[in-house]
């Protein structure tokens, strides 16, 4: 199977719904739903378990909202911007899985980084769009134009509350509802122009959700579980419901309702049936509504989904009540409890109105049927897992078998095993633990896996629906694990130590050690004669798995492998770590070194044909690199998952690879080559399909199938019996029926046929009254029409007089406007005259008021630069005004009055200025007269100062006198100073061979710890080994061998002591020998006295040893005292004393190591002579211990004579410190 270039692979099946996404599932037809996973958006067909893709561009971008528009056609993606850039809507054709437009912001000013909602019109024409914070604009979109048709403020005018939704009306495509928390605006668009109308005060009202129930009513519902109505934009006050205990809605019209009077709108608030009461009486928020032709749906309560029917137009009844159920073995545990990732975060409808889709904060959807079973037949329906139970949380392992197309992976946050068939896409069995699970190993055959728990790696057994556990280790928090190839064997990791037990024996066969850090990965060759591990101490090792010895190494200390694959014959490895760079291996060295994606590679992975080679790193990338490596890696690289890869598996027929990410989303990938065709499998390969059952399972299942097969055909005989009795009711029941219906027959009959006949007269009648009728019409219509002749010459006359009359009327009105017309010309000369007179008084009035102005100007010209700029803005005022005013006369008038007026106010507050002025200056004037009072003040105190300064001139005389008689005391003390140097010259000559003493005994207290650190490094060497040897010795024995050996050693000696006595029955009749006969078999089978005795007479030495201890470290004590309350004294003696100190100290610890020596020796004198062994003879004992104790009074000796040394110079020593402290004191004196 040579593969030239890289293989490809192409996505399958990839499971793990994101639920960072709003409306995150949609329905495109009955079987196919659209849902986000990973980097791309599936479209899933759950009946025929297919799948299709559309790659989103960038797959690591943050996506708000997922919208499907209402043609199912179009497919809108809200995606938030980064820092500084502006938020996108991209447009998806669902034809051709291709993007089609992309809508932004169309303003630069905008500073919002997302679209808070988005949502299609009914048309999907257009799309409405409303920023975030803190912008909040709604933005109308022709979107297959790419433009903006119109834009407004979408939050409150108040500027309070934030908009969390957007629905658009279901036949008017310019009305929008938009809601939020305390937000609530009914807008239409008309013209570009935006417009709020009807009822918007929901600043109290926390609103979480919203829909349009019909094109003139809108239902929203509050975080405290309350539903409420708006129709035609009015708020209906008696169409306020509970959502939880609402059983139906008539929401008939308020005319209707004034009409009928009391018989109006009735909720059924008091039918709060005792069926529900499962949901808790505490308030829970209204969400997700949904509105369908055949009624409505929302989400209220810990996992619960209202459904009410429509019955009417005007009225619902509520029809089923739909939950998550609590006893799903796949989500919880022996005791259910309500969890917050079963609240419901969306709902959907199927376009058959059949389907409820539902998600939540599980990577998991849920369907039921949307009309099936009543409510009172069945008051809680649970809703079904729609595709396999997904894992929530991490999944940290994962492992495939050989033999069956199956594997296995484990959850760190669910603490769940799962086995996944990939020929099916299905989950075969899930397991839930308590304790932590860290790694997963499948046997090749599928049969047994192992398990790292938090505290013991397991050897279970996979049964056909459980996991029972066969084998535990005591190795915890085991990281890693792994099967061999043939399966034999399993490597596990504790600690640092890699530990290889046999699958058969359960026996430790090896321990390898050599790693430092974290072991990452383990890897087993294809003859399982190689093993290799890598760890984050930057060193790959190969170790054979005959010897159990580390056969090959390579070490980098700059980068830290995270996974590592070996070929089939055990000589070429391939590692991968943070430096992200792929290292071929083999010989002790790396012969390549080759740079693949420029980020950190996290798993790598070789087929058994050692010709494919799949590398993961980055985020969710999945790499294929063309094998044998040359000098340039040749690979592709393929997109699915958006976050890392934690591992990855290839099936044995190299033709399903699989991957799961840290947001626990399972991809299977099927592999092909360069050409587009699957590789060739191996000849004669076939899964297999046995199972494991235990016996008693087996039996109890034969036994369910014994007695379900006797209940069936006992069945099958009771309804035959009630079908052959049912037959005979029916039977006759049909035939009274068809009598009856045979004479009810007859008689309609025979009603037929009276009622033709009265319907024959009846007919004759009334053509009789319509030929009377005919001619009393014609009569009464000729009389009309004389009737009108007449009528209409008298109008005619009448017509005739009265355009005399108005012609007459014309003539004198003209005259009269005449006559007014020149009145008015008279009136108008008049008033001209006298409005020309007002005006040159206006004029002289204006000239005054001018010379007013100017004289005014020069009197306040101190105070013009504080009104200058008010001044300024009421000229360019009046400027204007009087531009825009000067044709009008009296408009002219009214601005000289108001300059007037503003002059007045001028000078009111000029005046007042000036008050506040003079006000200032008395103020100054009363705070001078009290400064005066303080300076009077201040020079009596100078005065007083003066004098305390003369008194001062004389103490300082005083003082003067005093220093000179001190510096006379200063030049006899200098004279005894140089006696006192002298005599610390004298003690130096003293202290430097003791200095010298001091250094020797340094020095050899640095060999001494030396020596101690050689010690203590054999000592833990030899307890890591006693550690070692102890787990074995307690995992191969184990109580059982103990209490046998130790029970055939009792009956051995119970034996021999037997045997003794039935000699000594020979002895019966002669004492002296029966004597001497005990007393050799006291000796024989008893311990001695003398050897209690020397073992309790070196108890007590050890003892004196500790109190001699005890003692010198409470003098070492005192001196330290001693040596605090000395520290006033001079710098020399200071450091001699600190200097003693270090080499009391010194002397201590040499004790200290001393003691620590003769306990090691204690222990080593009880093992040489056996004291420490369990069993014995006193024989052997005897003479141990005179072989050791011949010496023992030497021993004592020789420690005597140190223990006298030692006090020796601790007296000495205190001696010293006397002196030296009575040498400080008299300096001090």
């Amino acid at each position: 199977m040579a593969i030239n270039t890289p293989p490809n692979i192409s996505a399958r099946i990839f499971y793990g719904l994101r639920t960072d996404i709003q409306y995150n599932a949609h329905y495109l037809t009955d079987s196919d739903i659209i849902y986000p996973a990973g980097g791309v958006i599936v479209i899933h067909n759950h009946l025929q378990k297919k799948q299709k893709f559309i790659r989103l561009q960038d797959k690591h971008k943050p996506i708000k909202s997922l919208v499907l528009a209402p043609n199912r056609r179009w497919l809108a993606l809200n995606e938030i911007a980064d820092e500084g850039q502006k938020p996108v809507i991209t447009i998806y054709d669902l034809t051709t899985y291709k993007r089609r437009k992309i809508l932004t912001v169309p303003f630069e000013n905008s500073t919002a980084r997302e679209f808070a909602c988005v949502q299609f019109t009914f048309d999907s024409k257009y799309l409405v769009a409303i920023t975030g914070e803190p912008d909040w604009y709604l933005y109308y979109y022709n979107w297959d134009k790419g433009k903006v048709e119109s834009h407004a403020k979408a939050q409150n005018p108040s500027g309070q509350g934030i908009v969390e939704s957007v629905q658009c009306n279901p036949s008017d495509a310019t009305l929008v509802v938009i809601t939020g928390p305390y937000t609530f605006r009914i807008m239409n668009v008309s013209e570009t122009v935006w417009r709020q109308w009807g009822w918007c005060k929901a600043e109290n009202i926390n609103i979480t959700s919203c829909m349009w129930l019909t094109p003139d009513r809108i239902m929203f519902g509050t975080d405290n579980g309350i539903i409420m109505m708006v129709e035609n934009g009015e708020l209906r006050q008696n169409c306020i419901f509970k959502a939880v205990e609402v059983m139906e809605m008539s929401l008939k019209k308020v005319e209707a309702e004034a009409e009928e009077g009391d018989k109006g709108s009735v909720s059924s608030k008091q039918e709060t049936s005792s069926d529900h009461g499962t949901i808790d009486s505490e308030s829970h928020p209204v969400t997700c509504f949904i509105n369908f032709p055949k009624g409505f749906a929302f989400a209220c309560g810990p996992g619960y989904v209202h459904m009410f029917e429509k019955e009417t137009p005007h009225h619902w009844r509520k029809r089923n009540l739909f939950r998550i159920s609590k006893k799903s073995y796949k989500h919880t545990r022996e005791n259910p409890t309500w969890s917050p990732l079963d609240a419901i975060q969306h709902i959907t409808i199927d376009p058959n109105q059949e389907t409820l889709l539902i998600t939540t904060f599980r990577k998991q959807l849920y369907n039921v049927k949307l009309f099936g079973q009543h409510m009172l037949q069945n008051p809680e329906i649970a809703f079904v897992e729609l595709g396999p139970a997904m894992h929530y949380g991490r999944i940290n392992s994962m492992s495939m078998c050989a033999w069956k197309p199956i594997f296995m992976t484990s959850g760190e946050q669910d603490k769940s095993i799962r086995i996944w068939n990939y020929m099916t896409d299905d989950v075969e069995m899930i397991k839930l633990y308590q304790e932590e699970i860290h790694c997963v190993s499948l046997h090749p055959t599928g049969l047994f896996a192992i398990v790292g728990f938090s505290d013991k790696l397991r050897f279970m057994v996979v049964l056909i629906d459980d996991f029972e556990v066969m084998r535990e280790f005591p190795i915890r928090n085991c990281k890693q694990a792994k099967f061999s190839t043939n399966g034999h064997l399993f490597a596990a990791v504790n600690c640092q130590v890699i530990q290889v037990f046999s699958s058969v024996s359960f026996q430790n066969v090896f321990n390898l050690k050599g790693h430092n850090g974290k072991v990452t990965c383990l890897a087993w060759s294809a003859n399982d004669l190689t093993l290799v591990s890598c760890g984050t101490e930057g060193a790959v090792y190969e170790w054979s798995m005959s010897t159990g010895q580390r056969i090959g190494e390579v070490i980098l200390k700059t980068n830290q492998f995270r996974a590592c694959a070996v070929n089939s014959t055990g000589k070429t490895t391939y590692a991968v770590g943070t430096d992200g760079e792929i290292k071929e291996i083999g010989a002790n060295t790396i012969r390549r070194n080759l740079g693949l994606i420029g980020c950190a590679l996290d798993t790598i992975i070789l087929s058994r044909s050692d010709m494919m080679l799949f590398i993961t790193g980055g985020e969710g990338g999945v790499t294929a690199v063309q094998l044998p490596l040359l000098d340039k890696a040749i690979f592709n690289e393929f997109h699915m998952h958006n976050k890392n890869v934690t591992s990855i598996a290839l099936a044995y027929d190299d033709q399903t690879l699989v991957s799961v990410a840290e947001d626990a989303s399972i991809c299977l990938w099927r592999l092909t080559n360069s050409e587009g065709r699957a590789i060739a499998l191996d000849k004669d390969f076939a899964y297999s399909k046995e199972i494991l059952i235990s016996k008693k399972d087996l039996q109890e299942k034969i036994n369910s199938i014994n007695l379900l097969s006797t209940r069936m055909s006992e069945l099958e005989t009771e309804h035959t019996y009630q079908l052959r009795q049912a037959e005979a009711t029916q039977a006759e029941k049909l035939k009274e029926v068809h009598e009856g219906y045979c004479a009810a027959i007859e008689e309609l009959k025979e009603k037929n046929e009276q009622m033709e006949n009265e319907h024959t007269h009846e007919i004759g009648m009334i053509q009789q009254d319509i030929a009377k009728l005919r001619s009393g019409h014609e009569k009464t219509l000729q009389a009309l029409e004389a009737d009108f002749n007449i009528r209409l010459i008298s109008e005619y006359d009448r017509y005739q007089s009265l355009e005399d009359k108005t012609a007459r009327m014309r003539k004198d009105y003209e005259q009269r406007l005449e006559d007014l017309a020149e009145s008015k010309r008279q009136a108008l000369r008049e008033m001209n005259s006298t409005f020309e007179a007002r005006l040159e008084e206006k004029d002289l009035l204006l000239q005054e008021l001018q010379e007013q102005a100017d004289m005014e100007k020069r009197e306040h010209e101190t105070i013009k630069s504080s009104i200058e700029e008010d001044a300024d803005r009421e000229i360019i005022e009046i400027r204007t005004a009087y531009e825009v005013q000067l044709k009008e006369e009296k408009d002219a008038n009214v601005r000289l009055k108001g300059e007037t007026g503003l002059m007045k106010k001028k000078l009111i507050s000029a005046n007042k200025e000036i008050d506040e002025f003079k006000h200032q200056v008395s103020q100054l004037k009363a705070e001078h007269k009290q400064f005066q009072k303080v300076i009077s003040t201040l020079d009596r105190d100078v005065a007083d100062l003066k004098k305390e300064i003369t008194e001062r001139d004389g103490t300082i005389q005083d003082k003067e006198k005093r220093i000179y008689e001190l510096k006379r005391k200063k030049q006899e003390l200098e004279k005894y100073k140089f006696v006192l140097n002298f005599k610390i010259t004298e003690l130096k000559n003293q202290i430097e061979p003791l200095e010298r003493d001091i250094k020797e005994k340094k020095l050899r207290t640095l060999e001494l710890e030396e020596s101690l650190e050689t010690l203590l490094k054999q000592k833990d060497f030899r307890e890591l080994k006693i550690n070692q040897l102890n787990e074995k010795l307690s995992s191969a024995k184990k109580d059982f061998l103990t209490e046998a050996d130790r029970n055939l050693t009792l009956k051995n000696t119970l034996k021999k002591i037997k045997i003794d006595l039935h000699n000594m029955t020979a002895d019966f009749q002669d004492p002296t020998k029966l004597k001497l006969s005990v007393k050799a078999l006291f000796h024989k089978y008893v311990e001695d006295i003398d050897f209690v005795r020397s073992r309790m007479a070196e108890d007590e030495a050890i003892r004196e040893f500790n109190r001699q201890r005890d003692h010198l470290e409470k003098q070492v004590a005192a001196l330290k005292m001693q040596l605090e309350k000395s520290l006033g004294g001079s710098k020399s003696d200071i450091g001699k004393i600190m200097d003693e100190n270090c080499t009391l100290l010194s002397e201590i610890n040499s004790l200290r190591t001393e003691l620590k020596s003769t306990r090691t020796r204690c222990f080593q004198l009880e093992s040489i002579l056996g004291l420490s062994a369990r069993y014995i003879p006193p024989a052997t004992a005897r003479a141990k211990l005179k072989h050791v104790t011949e010496d023992r009074e030497k021993l004592e000796e020789s420690f005597k004579q140190k223990i006298e040394e030692r006090e020796e110079i601790i007296v000495a020593l205190k001696e010293e410190n006397e002196r030296l402290l009575e040498k400080v004191r008299c300096e001090e004196d």
